[in-house]
């Protein structure tokens, strides 16, 4: 019982004037484990005006398009991932007119440049809220430009150091009862110059603190802020949904909204909607229809692709699509 004491208190240090990195909160920590492979997004794009109605420009053309994403694990922070479009509400195989599929989709699959940043910045806001997963989102947003850097990068390593030094130390006096006389607790050396050293690295974030991230409020609730560069996001206090995302540049904004997080798959938070502002100012809603994980194997993958090439042998639409899609 002691030890077990011992171990709680170990790791209370790191909880103390806990301040989340970048990356841990696009872990989307709310979340529980995702144990499946792969995800699928149904959802319709529309284009609306400032005040959120339909595009009156877009009365005389498709003012919607229809469209199915699949995200599934390769190596790494790799992804594989398939985009179709839908000639209609049905998403039947008959209106399928597009696909594209990229085997191997990494942060750095896309440029750097304005007319592929928001298809980055969108996909790895999507992967993070899939997986729970914030790695392909720092390295994306770094190779932007943003400053933020992996946790890994952050690590405070003289804590850790202490910290694995300690949890040695229980280990001995917890086997080895002699152990304790001889045993001297990392944590409270004799002499004064070491003690004081150690309390303050022990009083330190797990973590270097960047400076990004603060406290701050959202509609009167706590929530995080993230200010990094041109950069910014709010994300819920508990969940660390993201609230607001924005990536600013000389052209303009890019600025994506979820809006209604529910428990989509029965344990996952996933918005209901997406409200996007790309850098042109033109504004879009992307509802979400269907949203699931699920295991997928090579040959199901293989199998699709095999399908989808078929459906589409006569030729795939030239319709433009949104920018922040693929």
């Amino acid at each position: 019982m002691k030890f077990a004491i011992a171990l709680s208190f170990l790791f209370s240090f790191s909880a103390i004037a806990y301040v989340p990195t970048v990356e841990s909160l696009y872990r989307f920590g709310g979340n529980p484990e995702v144990t499946a492979n792969a995800a699928v997004i149904s959802f319709v794009v529309r284009k609306v005006d400032g005040e959120g109605q339909a595009d009156s420009l877009l009365q005389e053309k498709k003012s919607e398009g229809y469209y199915r994403l699949y995200f599934t694990k390769a190596t790494g922070d790799a992804l594989k991932i398939a985009q179709v479009h839908f000639k209609d509400s049905r998403f039947s195989e008959a209106s399928l007119d597009h696909k594209i599929y990229y085997p191997n989709f990494t942060p750095l699959t896309l440029r750097p440049t304005l007319d592929q940043m928001e298809k980055g910045l969108f996909l790895s806001l999507l992967h993070s809220m899939i997986f729970n997963n914030g790695s392909q989102m720092i390295s994306y947003l770094a190779g932007i430009g943003v400053p933020v850097r992996h946790n890994k990068d952050l690590i405070n390593r003289e804590k850790i150091d202490y910290l694995a030094s300690y949890k040695k130390y229980l280990i001995s006096i917890s086997s080895n009862r002699s152990a304790r006389k001889t045993e001297v607790n990392p944590l409270k050396p004799e002499d004064p110059s070491a003690r004081e050293r150690v309390d303050r690295v022990m009083n330190e974030s797990m973590y270097v603190d960047t400076g990004h991230v603060k406290l701050a409020k959202e509609e009167g609730k706590p929530a995080w802020s993230v200010t990094a560069g041109s950069f910014e996001s709010v994300h819920a206090y508990d969940s660390r949904a993201v609230l607001r995302y924005k990536y600013k540049t000389d052209a303009g904004e890019f600025t994506v909204i979820p809006k209604d997080y529910w428990l989509a798959t029965g344990t996952h938070l996933f918005p209901k909607s997406f409200h996007i502002r790309n850098f042109r100012g033109e504004n879009f809603e992307v509802d979400i229809i269907d949203y699931r994980h699920f295991l997928d194997k090579e040959e199901d993958l293989v199998k699709r692709q095999k399908k989808w090439d078929q459906l589409l042998r006569t030729g795939m639409s030239s319709e433009p699509r949104p920018e922040f899609l693929l």
